[in-house]
């Protein structure tokens, strides 16, 4: 009879711990990444829903998808300043919001449109005159010859394609900056083709999303008369690809990731049912059933579109704390990665080629190009920040998420000695948290600028100290 007992006895046992450590995680992590005030402890409930609201808990969540709303100016610029001179901008963004990477229920309901208004009116209405006409050079022969210009369908949500929605995000970014930045620096409003240089990905989702934010900044004339540049890889590597170490560190990154998922059962579990919920029998990759950073992608595409949420039954749904669970640990693994040394070697090799091509932009202020821009991923700003030693901020990777660097000129100094740059992450100045920083400017008692000297001694002298060697060959053939 004994023996009869102990085994429900230690099925509940186990139920009630893994839900012990799910909510001790839970509350931990949004302790840690919310809000200082008004913190309320999720309580794990089962009601039923069909779509997840806004609300404290929640509204970290939403802020991932970047509605236009939220998309605003932050520090960008230092105006009424007669010392300095913007000579120049170099931004990375990742593009819009996108359908899922793997095929997921209910995909054929969810509406990934946007109603139009008078930018997205006018964006399709220049796109149709040009392309009717035949006069845009980024049609002809080239790589990215046959893309379409906006997405397939309007409303659809196709796998991994830029949304009108994203569209929507581009354009309004490209526009907020053009009228943050035409005061402080006229010349933007009057740069001719030969002034600005253009690399994206060869993604669908990055192109659209390029040409999107150029037509919001830029004069529609211009646009038309541009080169966009294919990057080989998502890390604008430029000469500097080939490094294969970084998939041995890569590796690394991923083992501890693993390791930390199985040592959170309750985790575990949680993707696990989640995924079945979320994932159709079309999903080519069985894996990423039980991937709680798959799962959060596949939910950004129902959370980010208002969508009904997905069930197996008409008591079997996705209920909230699947998705406050899913979205508190994967911010929790984001932040422990940004501690791990294999992580910043890994990030460090993959963005010495963009690093290196930033810095010859910025030292060629001078004579031009003085708009740069790199349409990537969010692997692109990742890898990067991380490289530069940014605090680990998850909402950098949101759709249409931007880095920016302003490059300065002190006129009270002459040639390449007076040059300065500060670097802004969705509109907030983090130059401060660059290691490399050491001449800190500090202008109106707000703006932040590092000398440009730093950055050419970083990449030129420092950039490999944390391999024990000093040039990027040696750090590619080291043996782990």
């Amino acid at each position: 009879m004994l023996l009869g007992l102990r085994v429900p006895f230690q099925q509940r046992t186990f139920y009630f711990v893994g839900i012990f450590w799910l909510l001790a995680l839970t509350v931990g992590v949004y302790r840690y990444f919310g809000p200082r005030s008004k913190l309320l402890e999720p309580v794990v409930s089962y009601e039923l829903f069909n779509n997840l609201e806004v609300d404290v808990k929640t509204k970290r969540i939403f802020t991932v998808c970047n509605p236009t709303q939220e998309i605003v100016t932050g520090d960008e610029g230092i105006p009424n300043n007669k010392q300095w001179s913007l000579k120049g901008l170099l931004v990375l963004i990742r593009h819009g919001d996108r359908g899922p990477l793997q095929h997921i229920k209910n995909i054929s309901n969810i509406n990934c449109g946007t109603p139009d208004n008078d930018l997205i009116t006018s964006y399709k209405s220049y796109l149709h005159n040009l392309t009717s006409a035949g006069r845009v050079s980024w049609i002809g022969p080239g790589s990215f010859h046959g893309f379409p210009l906006l997405p397939s369908h309007e409303k659809q949500c196709q796998l991994g394609q830029l949304t009108m929605q994203g569209v929507n995000q581009l354009l309004h970014l490209g526009h907020v900056l053009k009228q943050t930045y035409k005061n402080i620096w006229p010349r933007l409003l009057n740069l001719t083709q030969y002034e600005i240089s253009v690399y994206s990905t060869r993604y669908r989702r990055t192109f659209q999303s390029a040409l999107a934010f150029l037509y919001g900044l830029i004069s529609p004339e211009t646009l038309t008369r541009i080169a966009i540049l294919e990057s080989q890889s998502m890390y604008f590597c430029f000469k500097d690809c080939g490094c294969q170490v970084t998939e041995k560190y890569l590796k690394l990154v991923q083992k501890d990731i693993s390791n930390r998922l199985k040592s959170h059962p309750a985790i575990s579990g949680l993707a696990e049912s989640t995924g079945k919920m979320i994932f159709s029998s079309l999903a080519t990759n069985k894996r990423h059933d039980e991937d709680p950073h798959a799962i959060k992608d596949a939910l950004l595409t129902y959370v980010c579109h208002g969508s009904k949420l997905p069930c197996v039954s008409a008591r079997n749904c996705i209920k909230r704390q699947n998705i406050v669970g899913i979205f508190a640990y994967t911010d929790w693994v984001s932040h422990q990665k940004w501690k791990n040394f294999n992580w910043r070697r890994l990030c460090l090799l993959r963005s010495y080629g963009l690093i290196r091509h930033i810095v010859s932009q910025m030292l060629a202020m001078f004579s031009g190009p003085y708009f740069i821009l790199y349409s990537g991923h969010d692997h692109t700003l990742e890898h990067l920040s991380a490289a530069l030693g940014l605090q680990n901020d998850p909402l950098l990777l949101r759709y249409g998420a931007r880095l920016i660097f302003e490059v300065y000129h002190d006129n009270n100094e002459h040639g390449a000695n007076g040059l300065y740059f500060r670097l802004l992450a969705n509109g907030k100045d983090v130059t401060k948290q660059i290691d490399f920083c050491k001449n800190i400017v500090n202008v109106n008692g707000k703006a932040s600028l590092c000398k440009i000297e730093d950055i050419v001694r970083f990449s030129h002298e420092d950039y490999f100290s944390m391999f024990n060697v000093t040039n990027i060959r040696d750090a590619c053939f080291q043996k782990l």
